[in-house]
């Protein structure tokens, strides 16, 4: 178990670190694909490769309820724990386009739980999961490629450091940046993995919890480089667009390497749906208060508690 729990402390520290790096560079990236700061925190730090890799080796190896249980306890955990922390550190911003890609994120989390509702995950049925993914990206890069940035996000491309900095070398430091918190994220499923084996629990119960929130612990170090920097909206962006990948992609590719059996899962994935509307209606004033990222903290703290002790 202490190696594990070594595995994790230094996936830690590279999680912080590409956050860092993506967020520090985020407007040049921007920039040099000729979209908005939105945009580029939804489709870079939204596209969770290490999601999507755990999930196929899980397939793979005849784990359906790790591979399934982990995208969708990851999106339960980043719509709850990550955002209600990024909240209780600083009022979150949920304007229009927030708000719109908010909805998108449900219909995809209602995709999945529709794919799930049989208790089966078939490759055609993972294929439309990852076509429906694939249009969405072409749907936001059509969106975003008409600058300003909006709000606080124009914060992000005017240091004086970035400015000075040449736009591809922005682009390749905040990708550098992804892969960083990719590799930490690796860790810190390796490390979860050997900590919760002596624990006895099941696949479901240990994708859903545990190991997603190992998979999410980058967003929750890009929500937290994200907050200091006083970009708040790109944590707000990497989460919607991490959720809307999940449901869609992460669960699609898994499926597309072995059909997937899904017992159990169906009530999360509705829930992991709804949570963004959810989150609309808590922020109709466009933005999401400290009183109710709390009340989300302590939901997943419940919820997961409620499923490991199942």
């Amino acid at each position: 178990m202490w190696p594990g729990f070594g595995l994790l402390l230094t996936s830690a520290v590279m999680l912080v670190a590409g956050a860092e790096l993506f967020t520090e560079n985020a407007g040049q990236a921007a920039r040099k694909l000729g979209i908005t700061v939105f945009g580029i925190a939804f489709l870079l730090a939204g596209a969770e490769p290490e999601e999507m890799i755990t999930a196929i080796i899980a397939s793979a190896r005849h784990r359906p309820g790790l591979a399934v249980g982990d995208a969708i306890g990851a999106n339960l955990t980043m719509l709850t724990l990550v955002l209600g922390l990024a909240a209780l550190a600083r009022p979150l911003p949920f304007g229009g386009r927030v708000r719109s890609y908010a909805i998108w994120s449900a219909a995809a989390g209602g995709l999945a739980a529709f794919a799930v509702a049989g208790g089966h995950v078939g490759r055609w049925e993972g294929g439309l999961l990852l076509a429906a993914y694939v249009a969405g990206v072409a749907a936001l890069w059509w969106r975003e490629r008409e600058p300003p940035a909006i709000g606080e996000l124009a914060e992000a491309g005017d240091d004086d450091d970035e400015r000075s900095r040449p736009p591809a070398a922005g682009l390749a430091i905040a990708v550098g940046g992804v892969a960083l918190m990719a590799a930490g994220g690796w860790l810190a499923v390796a490390g979860a993995s050997r900590v919760v084996s002596a624990l006895g629990l099941t696949d479901t119960a240990v994708g859903l919890t545990l190991l997603a929130l190992a998979t999410t612990a980058e967003l929750l170090a890009l929500a937290w480089a994200a907050m200091r920097r006083g970009v708040s909206e790109i944590a707000v962006a990497g989460v919607a667009g991490s959720a809307a990948y999940n449901a869609t992609a992460t669960v699609g590719a898994a499926a597309l390497v072995r059909p997937l059996a899904a017992g159990g899962i169906l009530g999360p994935a509705i829930a992991a749906a709804a949570l963004p509307l959810v989150l609309l209606a808590v922020t109709a004033r466009g933005r999401l208060s400290r009183p109710a990222g709390a009340v989300l903290v302590a939901a997943y703290i419940t919820w997961a508690t409620l499923t490991l002790a199942r």
